[in-house]
Order: C-alpha cells, then sequence, then structure tokens
C-alpha cells in the first residue's frame, strides 16, 4: 500500500465511521412554530376560523397535510407539534428537516398568502377553525395548475 493510499484511508475512515454510526436523516431539531398574526384589514373568514383555533388552546397536535395536485401523487407530510414547536416531521416513512412540516399556523400564512397572489383560494373549515381542504387556483382560466391541499389534525395528549 503507497503512503498516499495509507494517508487517504486515514483521513476518510472517520468520516465514513462518522456516517455510518449516524442515522441516514438526523431527527429533525426542535423548531418553534412561526405564529400567525393577523392583519389589520385581515379576510373576516380567516380571522374567525384563526379565532376558533386559538380559542382552544391546542400546543400538542399531529397535523397531516396531503398535497394533490396534476402531478405524481405523493406521500402525506406528518408534523407533530409539541408546546409550539415542531419536534418530528415525515413523509410516508422518511424523516425530514423540521422546516419541511407544516402547523396550524403556518396553513393560516399559507391561505393569506394564496389569497392575496391568486385568482381563486377556496378554504373549509372545521368547527374548531382548521382549515380543512384549501384549493388554490392561481390562475383562473388556466388549466391543471390548481393545488390541493387536505389537513387533518390530532390533538396530543
Amino acid at each position: 500500500m503507497t503512503t498516499m493510499k495509507r494517508a487517504l484511508i486515514a483521513a476518510l475512515l472517520p468520516v465514513t465511521i462518522g456516517a455510518a454510526a449516524a442515522p441516514a436523516v438526523a431527527a429533525a431539531d426542535p423548531q418553534p412554530v412561526t405564529p400567525f398574526v393577523p392583519g389589520i384589514n385581515e379576510d373576516p373568514v380567516l380571522l374567525a376560523a384563526w379565532q376558533r383555533w386559538e380559542a382552544k388552546g391546542i400546543d400538542d397536535y399531529l397535523i397531516t397535510v396531503r398535497l394533490s395536485c396534476f402531478c405524481p401523487p405523493t406521500d402525506a407530510v406528518r408534523t407533530v407539534i409539541r408546546n409550539d414547536t415542531t419536534r418530528r416531521v415525515t413523509k410516508g416513512d422518511r424523516e425530514l428537516s423540521a422546516r419541511r412540516g407544516y402547523s396550524v399556523d403556518e396553513m393560516y400564512t399559507m391561505i393569506r398568502s394564496a389569497s392575496a397572489e391568486a385568482d381563486r383560494v377556496e378554504v373549509d373549515y372545521t368547527r374548531r377553525g382548521i382549515p380543512k381542504t384549501i384549493t388554490i387556483d392561481p390562475i383562473e382560466n388556466a388549466i391543471d395548475e390548481e393545488t390541493y391541499y387536505s389537513v387533518s389534525v390530532t390533538r396530543l395528549d
């Protein structure tokens, strides 16, 4: 074995061992949920839904968001929120970064942004104010560019 080969193995061995010991995707680092803050001219329906959600005081929940569009189907994103902090995000059997998850507050923010930019946004809310289904049509007369979200929330103990 040449000196160069020994040096290369010595340099790469700790990296290789460290990579083998580490999980394929590190568990999501806890990340605080970005709170939804109503604006002065907020859509009254969105505001009322958010107020119903806030009144429940739910800080620990599992939110499952399934995206549908005119594209290949994908698994739903499941996000565990504890004390207003993203604790775990999965999509199918893969663990994702906490930044790739959803929270109820972030869904309200997404609805607000889409309403300001898209030609049509339709939202059905549950009694608790959770957006159950969201339809976003960026260009009303264009074909096949709509996106649909189905959302479910389960309270955690």
